[in-house]
This record gives structure tokens, C-alpha cells and sequence, in this order.
């Protein structure tokens, strides 16, 4: 009998491939490269809890000061990598674990940049 992993084991698979899509591997990524994968990653968790999770809200004043930093718009980071990479995922656990179970864990699961981007209400 296969037993459903924890909310621990959901979070680090979680936090460990987002680190995995996100993370600034490479010395030479500028911050606005960092804030353009972070942010573009966090935009498709994003979508999802707006369309999924009654119990977050996207603080839209975050999204716009990182966007203006980096002189990009919402349009530009969803047709990127890191978006199409990050919805794979969430919609892959939402298949395997359930949307409450994500909704769960959404606020916590991005860092650096992109911290607060998804928060619960």
C-alpha cells in the first residue's frame, strides 16, 4: 500500500524543484535575470491559485515593482521557460497530490525575488 506523502515531503519536493527551475546556478546571471526567472516562475503558481485557491491572493504591487525593474511585462515572463517550466510542475502535483494540497503550499513556495508574491488572505 502506497501511503501519500506528507505536507513536509510535498514542500521539499516542491521547494527543491522550484530551486532547481529558479536558482542562480551560474555566477555570471545578472539580478535582472535572477528576478525574470524567479518572477516568471512564481507568475505561473500564481495563475494557479487565482483561478484555484479561494484562500490566496497575488499582491499585484509586488509583481509590478519587480516588473518594472526589470522592464518587462506579465506577458513577456508567461511566454518564457520559467513560467512554461513552473506550470508543468504545479500542474503535474495538482494530478498527483490534489489542489489543496498546493494551495497549501503555494505561499511558502517561492523565495528570493519573488518572496510574497503569492499570500494567504
Amino acid at each position: 500500500m502506497t501511503h501519500p506523502p506528507s505536507f513536509a515531503k510535498l514542500s521539499l519536493l516542491l521547494g527543491l524543484t522550484l530551486a532547481l527551475l529558479c536558482g542562480t546556478a551560474h555566477a555570471d546571471v545578472t539580478e535582472a535575470e535572477a528576478i525574470e526567472a524567479q518572477l516568471g516562475s512564481a507568475l505561473a503558481s500564481a495563475d494557479f491559485a487565482a483561478k484555484n485557491c479561494p484562500n490566496l491572493v497575488i499582491n499585484d504591487d509586488k509583481v509590478q515593482e519587480l516588473l518594472k525593474r526589470i522592464k518587462k511585462t506579465a506577458a513577456d515572463l508567461r511566454a518564457g521557460e520559467d513560467y512554461e517550466d513552473q506550470d508543468k510542475v504545479v500542474q503535474q502535483l495538482n494530478k498527483q497530490q490534489g489542489r489543496a494540497m498546493i494551495c497549501m503550499v503555494l505561499p511558502s513556495a517561492h523565495g528570493g525575488y519573488a518572496r510574497g508574491v503569492i499570500q494567504k488572505k
